[in-house]
């Protein structure tokens, strides 16, 4: 676990500046400057262009994920691996232009006279060279991830992104420019995230060095691939696909439907306070990514006491963190309906939904990082395509009676019955589970602890309502989960912050 703990405690510090940046971009500023039917055009891009970008990467992730480890001695055909992702990304990119063209008015679909805002030619290329900076994101991202470096991944997703799009809101708010210029310059800051991978792993002295002489035409004759391993990516290559389809769809299918079915106020609403639930898992995002990694090489070795220990640490962790946030997000929903405008309260249980989503996905710990490493890979493309039809036929029948809450419940069930299906697989095929009596303990006291906030009554000041119930809930759950024991490797962190405080006394 040594290597997983030192780039996911790096990483989760850039998350966490992330989440500071992210709240105050999102709860604090974006309210206060634009509409709903705003923000939810904003939610809108990111949707269609995560939704394109994940289905037109055309499963590269897969490929390396399960294809990096098996050329551990051959140095050569892992640089060629590179290649091969980086061709299949930009045939990926040149198949999504017609799908894009012919499918982007309905997605666009835009409903509000008060938007000021026209789509054009300009906003729609923007909008696809988006998906292409972040298609071949996704293959560059892969590769280096596979050699356990993620805290660049980090660094772009939380301190370059967000901090941008603050930068760009106060741009705003001081009238350098009016809200059609401010799109247009969102959608360009996911063009400089290639770049900037690109460029740090250029200047990086200890990552392979051979990805840098990639032959992308494949004319060296050195190290080529059997036909036997073509067909084998060939075939990663397709399920990889139908996973990322389904796993793109899983991700923004409500985003979509909530637009299709209200307006782009609802999806501003929904997204607004959709982030404020996904708070939650910031922590379980490092952790799985590098886990990847780990998991691969272990089921290589077929080690299977590290990928349990791994699987078990990873939930009773996860949860442990993942619940403390839970409480004290939607325990001070008052005070953060104190500063919000009025119309998002409309989103209230939304947080609450998607956040027992997140806690179902993190108490699970790193169920879907086995599968996809496992001989059993497919079956995760399987339980993704059935939770999209699932999802979408909750959607169907919730959002027209319940409206963004019905959206959220539906998320929140997908999330449960994926989850639920690969627990039961990896307990099948590879008989280990990652609960034990220290998870009932902390769903007992995230429950207890929720209920008893919920009981307090709130301060008419939403300042002081917040320190008082955050403190609260700090000063009862941490010695508790401390002094438990639960999670043998939060009390090590604790124990070496608190010698560390100590010892500069």
């Amino acid at each position: 676990m040594g290597v997983i703990k030192k780039q996911s405690t790096i990483s989760a510090i850039f998350s966490y500046i992330g989440v500071v940046v992210g709240f105050v971009t999102s709860a604090l500023i974006m309210p206060k400057i634009l509409d709903t039917n705003q923000i939810g055009l904003i939610k809108l891009i990111v949707a269609v262009s995560g939704v394109f970008s994940g289905i037109f990467s055309l499963g590269v992730g897969q490929l390396l994920i399960r294809s990096y480890q098996k050329f551990d001695s051959e140095k050569e055909k892992r640089s060629k691996l590179y290649g091969v992702a980086i061709k299949v990304v930009i045939f990926g990119s040149l198949l999504a232009i017609p799908f894009y063209i012919f499918g982007v008015d309905s997605l666009f679909n835009l409903k509000s006279d008060s938007l000021r805002f026209t789509k054009g030619t300009t906003f729609l290329t923007l909008v696809y060279l988006t998906i292409v900076a972040r298609i071949f994101y996704s293959a560059i991202f892969g590769y280096y991830r596979m050699q356990n470096e993620i805290i660049i991944d980090a660094f772009i997703q939380n301190i370059f992104h967000k901090l941008g799009v603050l930068v760009l809101l106060v741009a705003l708010f001081l009238e350098y420019f009016n809200f059609s210029t401010f799109i247009y310059l969102y959608i360009i800051l996911y063009l400089f995230f290639p770049i900037i991978i690109i460029y740090y792993f250029q200047k990086k002295k200890d990552v392979d060095k051979e990805v840098h002489q990639i032959d992308l035409l494949g004319r060296k004759k050195k190290s080529r691939f059997s036909s036997i391993e073509k067909k084998e990516f060939l075939n990663l290559l397709l399920f990889g696909t139908l996973t990322t389809i389904g796993g793109s769809l899983f991700l923004y299918v409500d985003t979509l439907m909530v637009n299709f079915y209200l307006s782009e106020s609802e999806v501003g609403i929904y997204g607004t306070m959709f982030l404020f639930g996904m708070i939650v898992i910031i922590p379980a995002r490092s952790l799985k990514s590098i886990s990847v990694s780990v998991l691969s090489k272990s089921f290589q070795a077929n080690d299977f006491k590290e990928i349990t220990e791994i699987y078990k640490k990873s939930s009773i962790t996860l949860l442990v963190i993942g619940g403390y946030i839970f409480i004290g997000v939607w325990s001070n929903m008052y005070s953060v309906f104190g500063y919000l405008p009025e119309s998002f309260e409309l989103g209230k249980y939304v947080v609450l939904f998607i956040g027992i989503g997140q806690l179902l996905d993190m108490v699970t710990g790193v169920n879907n990082e086995i599968i996809a490493v496992s001989p059993k890979y497919k079956l995760n493309t399987y339980f993704i395509i059935l939770s999209i039809f699932l999802g979408v036929g909750i959607n169907l029948w919730l959002i027209p009676q319940y409206g963004i809450t019905g959206a959220a419940i539906a998320t929140m069930g997908t999330i449960l019955f994926v989850n639920l299906m690969r627990l039961i697989t990896v307990y099948k095929y590879f008989k280990i589970h990652p609960f034990s009596t220290s998870t009932i303990k902390i769903i007992l006291l995230i429950v207890g602890l929720t209920l008893l906030m919920e009981v307090i009554p709130n301060i008419e000041n939403h300042f002081i309502n917040l320190l008082i119930k955050g403190s609260l809930i700090t000063i009862i759950y941490l010695p508790i989960v401390y002094y438990s024991k639960v999670s043998e490797d939060l009390n090590q962190m604790i124990d070496k912050l608190l010698k560390t405080v100590f010892l500069r006394k």
